[in-house]
């Protein structure tokens, strides 16, 4: 009788454990496979992106071919193979921004999903989030959301004492090149569309200040490869400063670069905040260096 009782009050107290998992570390548990589960997601729709990104800079390449070869012999066969290249060229990088838009609305959902993630890995979520929305054409959009992420990793660097300090150091590194990557787009959009002069080298001297802070720290490492990298995207910078239109018209943009920039930038609708301020010298560079040179197409 004893035993009894004991399996039928256990029998009664499932439904009571069931719902105790559920609301702790069941609830957990679900909330982590949401998020692999929707990163998985996000991860994919990176990868397509970044094959459409490529085929859109391949197009831009023809067309730029096109041009050259419709300058030099005018006629109807190469002014409409030029036609058929510029509408293919346009075609592919809308394609690629749409991969990249809804690769970025991706992670946003990850963030959205997963808030108790480890505060470490949100912030290279959201670093894949504005690295997809400058690529997206979204510049100031992501390059905001870089600043912010590099603001609060610089942080936590400049405080750090664990063995996690590497590793926050790394991630500063890597939003800062895409940060000055994204001021460098800018530029050269902004210039490429007549825009002021004010306006495109206010992105120039971004893009020129953050090459410069990861050249510098990365003398600080030791790292004599980065460094002359970095160094090499500065003189790029330069170069976008100082080249006349007309031979900047025919060079080819940068091969992750998007072809239009679109929304707001700061001081014109929305305000992206401090997006432009490039590093001052003798800032703080903690964390601030880097990994790879500008790529082909600069």
């Amino acid at each position: 009788m004893i035993l009894r009782r004991t399996l039928w009050t256990l029998w009664a107290l499932v439904p009571i454990a069931v719902l105790a998992f559920h609301l702790g570390p069941g609830r957990e548990a679900a909330a982590r496979d949401i998020a692999a589960r929707l990163q998985a997601l996000a991860i994919d729709a990176e990868k397509e992106a970044i094959i459409a990104q490529r085929q859109a800079h391949a197009a831009h390449l023809v067309a730029i071919d096109a041009r050259r070869q419709a300058m030099l012999e005018p006629g109807e066969a190469s002014g409409s193979r030029l036609s058929d290249a510029l509408a293919r060229e346009e075609a592919a990088y809308a394609h690629a921004a749409e991969l990249w838009e809804r690769a970025a609305d991706r992670h946003e959902a990850v963030l959205d999903a997963a808030t108790a993630l480890p505060e470490a890995d949100r912030r290279r979520i959201r670093l894949s989030r504005g690295r997809a929305l400058v690529r997206s054409g979204d510049i100031w959009g992501g390059a905001a959301e870089l600043q912010a992420l590099l603001e609060e990793v610089d942080e936590t660097v400049a405080g750090a004492t664990t063995a996690g300090a590497d590793a926050d150091a790394a991630l500063a590194r890597s939003t800062r090149e895409e940060l000055a990557a994204a001021h460098y787009f800018a530029a050269r959009l902004l210039r490429l569309a007549g825009e002021p002069d004010e306006d495109w080298r206010a992105e120039a001297a971004a893009a020129r200040g953050h090459y410069r802070h990861l050249a510098r720290t990365a003398e600080d490492r030791g790292a004599a490869t980065e460094r002359r990298g970095f160094q090499d995207n500065v003189e790029r910078v330069l170069d976008l400063e100082q080249q006349p239109q007309g031979e900047l018209v025919g060079m080819p943009l940068p091969g992750e670069s998007p072809r239009i920039a679109r929304g707001d930038r700061p001081g014109r609708g929305r305000d992206a905040g401090r997006s432009r301020r490039p590093p001052r010298d003798g800032e703080d560079a903690r964390g601030a260096s880097g990994v790879e040179a500008i790529g082909r197409g600069w």
